[in-house]
């Protein structure tokens, strides 16, 4: 080639005009190359719908690889946005739960049953695969309420707390069922309480996703009143004494206190109580102290002194 004409060539080359021209070829050539029939492999989304009670799925969806053959066209486009193949779990043949595999015969008789037209579809790679379902599973449980409500300085539960439902029942595979073994919930609301409530309480999200819940949100509900401390001397009594014998106690009174809702105090006096002890001849010399008549709602009991000494006198 004469030495202008190199120089020409490479004058082009190096311009606008002369990369605008490679750009072009090599486009020519992509689409060309696309053009052609091609035999590879590209994914296949498989989506399960659940439509029976025996079967779990683990996973929604599954991804199986298929042999194609089309153009390079239709094979990158399959790989950017693969095709997918939709089955009910009422459809699928009969399954060891155990080892839920079914062969990818019966996954390509569905393809080509939901894509008459075969869309390229060879067959998948693997001869068997392993779906995401498994055998479903039913266990109940009491609801454990994580923390109770806050209350209001002075304020206290008059009577236990009480759950909307008595057990929450979790429906799943029997592998995640066994590691689950109570159902917490938290209340909804951190308010502070100072008069009877109902809150609402929801399961924790860490354990609603590990199954299907019948309730996973329940409602909490108490009775509050303000408590006051109130105190009463009572005079002390032996019982089960021998007539034979005279016992002497070493205090002959005891000072209870306690904290009991205001409005139940009004209505309290030191006649509503009674103290007394028991005489145990193999007691060590210590009797108990026991207080009868006092509220349910009675609070932070005091009994001083809680026990006392006793003599016999000869």
């Amino acid at each position: 080639m004469p030495k202008q004409q190199r120089i020409r060539r490479s004058r082009f080359l190096g311009s606008k005009q002369g990369l605008l021209f490679l750009v072009f070829a090599a486009l020519i050539w992509v689409l060309s190359a696309l053009s052609e029939t091609y035999t590879s492999v590209a994914p296949v989304h498989v989506a399960f719908h659940n439509d029976t009670e025996s079967i779990i799925l683990t996973e929604n969806r599954m991804e199986v690889l298929a042999s194609v053959s089309a153009s390079g066209f239709s094979i990158f486009f399959k790989r950017l946005f693969p095709r997918e193949l939709r089955l009910s779990t009422s459809n699928l043949p009969e399954l060891d739960l155990d080892n839920p595999v079914v062969t990818t015969r019966f996954l390509f008789d569905a393809y080509r049953r939901q894509n008459p037209s075969g869309d390229g579809l060879n067959g998948f790679v693997l001869s068997s695969v392993r779906l995401p379902i498994t055998k479903a599973s039913v266990k109940s449980f009491k609801p454990v309420l994580i923390a109770p409500p806050v209350l209001a300085a002075g304020y206290q539960l008059t009577s236990p707390i009480q759950l909307s439902i008595d057990q929450v029942v979790a429906s799943g595979g029997s592998e995640t069922l066994k590691l689950l073994d109570t159902a917490f919930f938290e209340l909804t609301s951190n308010e502070v309480v100072k008069e009877d409530f109902i809150l609402k309480a929801r399961l924790l999200d860490s354990i609603t996703v590990l199954a299907d819940w019948n309730a996973t949100e329940i409602e909490v509900s108490g009775q509050v009143d303000r408590y006051s401390d109130i105190s009463f001397v009572l005079p002390l009594a032996i019982q089960n004494a021998p007539d034979s014998l005279d016992i002497l106690l070493t205090s002959t009174q005891v000072t209870l206190k306690f904290a009991a809702p205001l409005a139940s105090l009004r209505s309290i006096n030191a006649t509503d109580f009674r103290a007394d002890v028991t005489y145990d001849p193999s007691a060590t010399g210590q009797l108990p102290v026991r207080i009868t008549g006092l509220p349910d709602n009675a609070k932070q009991v005091v009994v001083t002194p809680p026990t006392v000494s006793y003599l016999i006198s000869e």
